[in-house]
């Protein structure tokens, strides 16, 4: 009876060397597909603030940074600088609104009188001048810290509650004596509401982009792998 013998051979430490110059081309055309991906969804999400967020300054415009992948950790990072990122956590998480820098300061030179809890908010009146993003204007809190007292001092501004008229706690400036609201102390603390989805901005360019990126890294890797 006739036999057929069949004889197979392979080189395993050729085919390893092949796996691993493999497996080392796609973690690094994943790496640069990654980083692609995250800086397309920062531009993505620093040009959303002008369509989520009310008047931002080019501060907030440009918040966003990366944190590169590499073919070690394969993990890109977008997110906000950490001055802006103190802000901005609210328009994305939404929540109650801390004190501001200002109203720490004006509220602390109130802490002996305890005409105010040290944990209000300051509300500004239609005499304050805010910037074009709703916040008040530096120069307008400079001017306010120079000539504020806890006194009812003629001139300046005080902080307090003003005898008579049942006038809420705050800061005011006399004039010509006349009382003249700058802004009202209140316990009830502002709240955001979540309003910049940064998910959803980031995974439609991810779903967009990352796969054509890849594929083109790959090809490239290969084609000059050695």
């Amino acid at each position: 009876m006739a036999t057929l013998n069949v004889a197979i051979s392979t080189n395993v430490g050729q085919a390893g060397r092949w796996a691993a110059a493999m497996t080392k081309q796609f973690r690094y055309a994943a790496s640069v597909a990654l980083n692609s991906t995250a800086f397309d969804a920062r531009t993505s999400i620093n040009g959303s603030t002008r369509q989520y967020l009310d008047k931002p300054v080019a501060f907030t415009q440009n918040a966003y940074r990366v944190a590169k992948a590499n073919k070690t950790t394969l993990d890109a990072v977008v997110y906000p600088e950490a001055l802006r990122r103190r802000y901005l956590r609210f328009a994305v998480l939404g929540g109650t609104r801390p004190q501001k820098g200002f109203e720490r300061r004006f509220l602390g030179q109130l802490a002996a009188s305890r005409e105010v809890p040290a944990n209000s908010q300051l509300v500004p009146t239609s005499l304050v001048k805010l910037t074009a993003s709703g916040n008040v204007s530096l120069p307008t809190i400079r001017r306010i810290q120079s000539g504020l007292s806890t006194t009812n001092a003629r001139g300046g501004f005080f902080f307090g509650t003003p005898r008579g008229g049942d006038r809420p706690p705050g800061i005011y400036r006399r004039s010509r004596e006349q009382l003249f609201p700058y802004f009202i102390a209140t316990t009830d603390a502002g709240t955001y509401r979540s309003q910049f989805p940064i998910e959803q901005i980031a995974g439609k360019v991810v779903q967009r982009r990352y796969s054509g990126y890849f594929q083109s890294a790959l090809e490239k890797a290969i084609a000059t792998a050695r």
